[in-house]
């Protein structure tokens, strides 16, 4: 990434560096509060930056499995690199735009940055130029790298990143090849630093990944991560991910060639085989085939049906759910897709079922989804639709019927049903996947159950360890703790930039820490609503002491003493145009 590191020329300059004493004493800028306590893992991975940012190293790789908080590592390790000296300002790309709603959520960055003593920071979402452009005291952006890479995002984020030393955080950086088109347009940007974060850092293409380091071992090179939490490691540290079970259905086929009527007789993985070693087209071919028959339907999808209800009518037994089990089925193409929902529906007519896909309308799409995440949907027939940053944990079934078999690919498949939902008792926490046999994806079904083995004995070790030492109650208390993550806490509304024509409440430091936590958008929306409200009721007022000034009137007059429309002010010049109606309103006339 040598050409995207902060060049020494800036005429901006970061902060000053916190003293390497004080950073050795825990993490910089960093003082948990409210209960709040980091997962061993990230904690780890935040020293660990703390310790390669004093010895000059600016580029770093987190893997995290999906569920370990990868949010809220990365925005503290901007707290990190800001009170280090090593950036200002804070750039998260993501690959999909619900992940970019994850990390642009007000409130629980407001409680984040509280939790960790943090003040908070201004922030906006870049999927248009106007409004962070507008505002570039902003100090954290939320992009998508297909903005960041288009004609118009690309200007304007380099622009941005030409204001202040920028850290840059690569969410799901699996999606960014290093020859590709977004990292070609990315690696123009100025940046002081980067974290990568990934729970599956390699792409089925082996290509090289953008902005994550790199060594070599004889000729093969391999990405180094700064630090690694795996599938065992979190397992082993309890309330993170379900128990894996994993239900592999094979199937005996004839089959007849139509032009010689040779009839063969096979197994689904003897055909995985022959299309692996041959790259056989044919086999492939019959393997799509093969996933539309009413036989392939009626084996996998009835013993899931069993499992599905079963898992339901325990819960019932536990008392009435909030949440209830869900599902989610995985087809290969829209085609396949509708087959599946439409076999679901004749055969299992007691759950609400959908699909959603490219073929159905955005609109749709989105009410379909609201309702999954809701919980009004129980089953949900997809392709492709439902991935990183998807958080729905009460699905706890899934139905692999694609012809998906990369590791990396299947990893992240299956880890939209193993994420840990405290709603559940812990006998529910189980994700159970249904899968037809092909050998990769076998292959990779029985690591997963054999990491989650391997946790849970290290686990159980640890735990008859710690009680020996210090008592069971100690052990449990621990792990009360570390299920602290999204306590709920009141937040306020502070002014952006403190102007001093502007009035806002007295209220404590601790409160303040945290509570300067702006949407740039929100905020500017609500300031342009409360503009024209108060020129309204200027207009009303005036008319009824028999001047004839209309709203349009009004704001004409704050676009000659601007010097630019509404929609081109700032968020400091649109709390002054409001403060300027609200002076007209007490002295009942223009001013």
């Amino acid at each position: 990434m040598s050409k995207s590191l902060f060049s020494s020329d800036s005429t901006t300059e970061p902060e000053p560096t916190a003293p390497a004493e004080s950073r050795r004493r825990g993490l910089p800028g960093i003082s948990l509060r409210n209960g709040f306590r980091f997962r061993r893992g990230q904690e780890i991975f935040l020293k660990k930056l703390a310790q390669a940012y004093d010895a000059g190293e600016r580029n770093h790789l987190g893997v995290f499995v999906p569920g370990y908080g990868k949010t809220i590592t990365a925005l503290s390790a901007f707290v990190v690199a800001r009170t280090m000296g090593v950036a200002r300002k804070l750039v998260v790309f993501v690959p999909r735009g619900n992940l970019r709603d994850q990390y642009a959520d007000r409130k629980e960055l407001a409680d984040l940055f509280s939790n960790i003593g943090s003040p908070g920071f201004a922030f906006a979402v870049a999927d248009s130029e106007r409004a962070f452009l507008k505002n570039l005291d902003t100090e954290i952006i939320i992009t998508t790298y297909q903005y960041a890479s288009g004609k118009n995002g690309a200007t304007a984020l380099r622009t941005f990143c030409e204001s202040a030393p920028c850290m840059f955080v690569f969410d799901e950086v699996h999606h960014l090849a290093e020859d590709g088109t977004w990292a070609s347009v990315i690696e123009t940007f100025r940046s002081s630093c980067s974290v990568a974060l990934s729970g599956t850092p390699i792409r089925s293409d082996n290509k090289t990944l953008f902005g994550v380091p790199m060594e070599a071992s004889g000729e093969e090179s391999y990405y180094k991560a700064l630090h690694e939490v795996t599938l065992r490691d979190a397992h082993a540290e309890g309330k993170i991910l379900k128990q894996v079970e994993a239900h592999v259905v094979d199937y005996h086929m004839t089959m007849v060639r139509e032009d010689t009527g040779e009839r063969v007789e096979m197994t689904l993985s003897d055909l995985a085989e022959i299309a692996i070693e041959n790259r056989d087209i044919d086999a492939y071919l019959a393997r799509r085939k093969l996933r539309f028959h009413e036989v392939y339907l009626e084996s996998l999808l009835d013993p899931a049906f069993r499992r599905f209800a079963e898992k339901r009518a325990a819960l019932q037994r536990e008392g009435e759910p909030k949440r209830n089990h869900q599902m989610l089925v995985i087809a290969m193409s829209n085609k396949h897709a509708a087959a599946m929902l439409a076999f679901i529906k004749r055969r299992y007519p007691e759950y609400n079922v959908t699909r959603i896909g490219q073929d159905v309308i955005a609109k749709d799409r989105r009410e379909r989804l609201r309702g999954y995440r809701e919980g009004e949907i129980d089953v949900m027939v997809q392709v492709d639709m439902i991935g990183e940053g998807t958080d729905i944990k009460p699905i706890s079934l899934i139905v692999k019927a694609d012809l998906v078999r990369a590791w990396s690919k299947t990893l992240q498949q299956v880890f939209r049903g193993m994420r840990y939902y405290s709603g559940f008792p812990e006998s529910a926490n189980v994700c159970d996947i249904y899968s037809a046999d092909d050998s990769q994806v076998v292959a990779t079904l029985r690591w997963v159950t054999s990491e989650f083995r391997a946790g849970v004995r290290i686990r159980e070790d640890r735990e008859e360890n710690m009680n020996k030492r210090e008592g069971v109650e100690s052990f449990r208390s621990l792990w009360d703790l570390r299920d602290v993550q999204h306590r709920d806490s009141q937040t306020h509304t502070l002014d952006l930039f403190g102007n001093p024509v502007s009035s806002v409440e007295e209220v404590t430091e601790e409160v303040a820490l945290a509570s300067r936590v702006i949407d740039v958008r929100e905020q500017e929306e609500k300031l342009r609503r409360d503009c024209a409200a108060l020129a309204s009721q200027l207009s009303f007022l005036l008319e009824g002491r028999g001047e004839s000034i209309d709203p349009r009137t009004i704001h004409y007059e704050a676009m000659k003493r601007f010097a630019k429309s509404q929609d081109r002010l700032n968020l400091g010049e649109l709390q002054q145009k409001k403060v300027w109606l609200q002076r007209c309103l007490s002295m009942r006339k223009l001013i």
